[in-house]
């Protein structure tokens, strides 16, 4: 009696195919169909960079299209190159002892037939499931650190080139005959980049206002009509645009979270050919932008006192006052507004209309003793201050003192990587012995049972998955020590240049200067209290509070 026989042929990636085909799986069925004369070829299933780990029976209509027919009684075998193209999961095991229930035989070229008659059937299929994923593992673990080295190497990974760039050819080939291909700088393209991280960093401008000022100005939008604030968001996030690469930047737990930038795994060094940014430009942007975001959490939470500690950066750079959101009244401690107006008036004698804007900072709470300050008097009276702080500030030396701290923390990084590493190690002997006992207890030779031997294993693989991704964590905070420190460093280094770029400075500009040099002012009648971020006291022994 002839068998009716149709195949299964699946492939996990696009790159697996040729030509949007399968030739190699195909061409071994048909031989070993043609070695059996009581087989006879009924038709094919065919499943394309489908993945047989991330996706479970019942997310892969192939194999519910296969168990309908096979319940129809359509066929009486289907055959596959290997278990694995079957499932690479457990599970899998019961949905071959489901279609042999139906009087399906079901045979793979490499391992023959897999049965399900009797007890030590479903065990071996069981551990076959289960050696499947535990391959699918180590192979998604393999292809993961692949990609990890080829970006610390800095490699491109594939993809579409960011917005500021075009893919051209490498030079190289891939495994499967493939030119490689790499970033280019579009320079057109990469002068909208600069004005993006300028808006951001100098005029402290948020994603809906360049957005906005990139659509007004009429510069085409990356693939859409107009700019949007994602678009926005994701060019100010990219390390690419510094010249590094960057993956694990975020994970996909049914929808995509971004990780925090710390965990990130960057290329080593800097990939000058693709600079479009500044390292400091890229870092400074990532600090405002996560400082915003830091006050919407604390506001969100309600907590002032979290709200307050967090709001490192002005929250907004819309007006015509450069000290709003530093300065408080020294009396309630409550942070002056904006309690500006305009005067209008008519010229009698050519009856022209004229306006004069009056700035001042008020304190919300109406204090007896001194409530309204004008713009003019407390301006003018920081702006002096700054002047002569800035002054003081070049004559410091602090880098001996960073290079003690960057030391100091590197030596607890290196400590903690070193202790990580050790109980990895352990973890992996202990894993490779346990797996050495599996055909010791399918022979019932060993005193677990093969099953407790799996369990024992897969719990040592999770613990080693979180050690693994401790030690990436480690690991690039090594890399990124000294960085918090750059911020001084980078402010001395530019002091010289500050008083001009001040006095020239548009509002927004002021703001944002003036918010990376101080941290609070409180402001009474004749007193002015000012609270720089880096005390100069720290380094000469002067006072950071100063008084008019």
């Amino acid at each position: 009696m002839n068998k009716r026989v149709r195949t299964l042929l699946r492939v996990s990636s696009k790159q697996q195919l040729h030509d949007d085909d399968i030739p190699v799986q195909r061409a071994e069925a048909e031989d070993y169909i043609a070695g059996r004369p009581e087989w006879t070829f009924d038709g094919e299933y065919i499943e394309k960079a489908i993945s047989a780990y991330k996706n479970g029976i019942e997310d892969r209509e192939v194999l519910k299209k296969i168990m309908a027919d096979a319940r129809a009684q359509k066929f009486d075998v289907l055959l596959t190159y290997m278990s694995d193209r079957i499932g690479r999961k457990e599970e899998y095991s019961s949905y071959v002892k489901a279609l042999v229930s139906v009087g399906v035989e079901v045979w793979t070229i490499k391992e023959g037939q897999l049965k399900a008659d009797e007890h030590m059937d479903a065990l071996l299929n069981y551990l076959r499931f289960w050696q499947n994923e535990g391959e699918s593992k180590k192979t998604g673990a393999r292809v993961r650190d692949a990609r990890r080295e080829m970006v610390k190497a800095g490699k491109f990974v594939g993809g579409k080139a960011p917005y500021g760039y075009r893919l051209v050819p490498s030079g190289e080939i891939s495994n499967h005959g493939r030119i490689l291909k790499k970033p280019e700088i579009v320079e057109t393209e990469a002068a909208v980049v600069r004005k993006i991280y300028d808006c951001a960093i100098q005029k402290g401008m948020g994603y809906a206002r360049i957005a906005k000022a990139l659509n007004e100005e009429g510069i085409p939008a990356v693939t859409t009509d107009t700019w949007k604030s994602a678009t926005i968001a994701s060019i100010l996030k990219n390390p690419v645009y510094m010249g590094y690469y960057a993956l694990n930047r975020r994970v996909n737990h049914g929808s995509f979270t971004r990780l925090d930038r710390k965990n990130w795994v960057y290329s080593r060094e800097q990939i000058q050919e693709l600079v479009i940014i500044s390292q400091s430009d890229w870092e400074k942007a990532q600090e405002i932008r996560e400082a915003r975001k830091n006050v919407l959490n604390a506001a969100k939470a309600n907590s002032k006192q979290m709200y307050e500690q967090q709001y490192k950066v002005p929250f907004s750079t819309v007006g015509k006052l450069s000290l709003l959101g530093l300065a408080y009244c020294g009396y309630c401690g409550k942070k002056l507004k904006n309690g500006s107006y305009c005067n209008h008036w008519t010229l009698k004698s050519t009856g022209e209309k004229k306006t004069s804007f009056v700035g001042r900072y008020v304190c919300p709470e109406k204090c007896p003793e001194h409530s309204c300050y004008s713009q003019t008097y407390l301006e003018g009276i920081v702006f002096q201050v700054i002047q002569e702080y800035l002054k003081n500030l070049t004559k410091l030396d602090i880098a001996e003192e960073i290079r003690k701290m960057q030391d100091a923390r590197k030596a607890i990084e290196e400590s903690e990587l070193k202790s990580v590493q050790k109980e990895a190690q352990s973890l992996k002997r202990d894993i490779a012995t346990l797996e050495e006992k599996i055909p010791g207890a399918i022979r019932g030779d060993y005193c677990f049972s093969a099953e407790k031997l799996a369990e024992m294993v897969r719990s040592r693989e999770q613990k080693l998955v979180k050690l693994q991704k401790s030690e990436n964590e480690i690991r690039k905070r090594l890399e990124r020590t000294g960085i918090a420190h750059e911020n001084m460093e980078r402010l001395i280094h530019g002091v010289p240049n500050w008083n001009m770029e001040i006095e020239n400075a548009d509002i927004p500009s002021k703001q944002m200067l003036f918010s990376s040099i101080i941290d609070r002012m409180e402001v009474k009648e004749g007193d002015i209290k000012i609270r720089f971020k880096i005390r100069l006291e720290d380094f000469a022994g002067c006072d950071g509070m100063v008084s008019e």
